[in-house]
Order: structure tokens, then sequence, then C-alpha cells
């Protein structure tokens, strides 16, 4: 076992995928991937949509008004209202 959380690791897998822990908390947690099915299967799974969506929004500039508000809504759920520039 890697010595870290299941949920600790789900918590952080974002971050860890977008490159944006430290150096040993980086490693801990692939220590912890390369040591459990099922977290690793989630990460997985987060880089593939990823770049699902990453392809879609290359080939699509435009994003409809609709999903936006959508999205806004979500984001100000769960962190609070956000400020447009």
């Amino acid at each position: 076992m890697s010595g870290i959380d299941c949920d600790e690791v789900l918590r952080e897998v974002e971050a860890y995928l977008d490159h944006e822990l430290p150096e040993g908390r980086s490693e801990f947690i692939a220590l912890h991937l390369r040591t459990c099915s099922p977290c690793a299967k989630r990460a997985d799974f987060q880089q593939r949509l990823r770049a699902i969506v990453a392809s879609k929004c290359a080939m699509d500039q435009a994003v409809p008004e609709t999903l936006a508000v959508r999205i806004r809504m979500v984001i100000e759920e769960e962190h609070g209202p956000t400020t447009t520039a």
C-alpha cells in the first residue's frame, strides 16, 4: 500500500493531472496510482475525458451561451459568485 487514502488521492487527482502539485506530493500520488487499480482507472478516465474535451473545443471555438451559463452556475454553486471581465 502507498500510505495514502483513496479519497485523498481522488480529491487531488485533478491537480495531479494538471501538474499543479509539489514534486513530492505528485510522486506520492503517482505511487498510489501505481498500486491502486480503482484510483488509476479514475485518473485514466479523467485524462481521457480531458483529451476529448480539448479536441472538441479546438474544433469549435464558439461556446454556446447556454453551455457557458450552465458552467458558470456550477462554478458558483461550488465556489461562490465569479466576476467577469
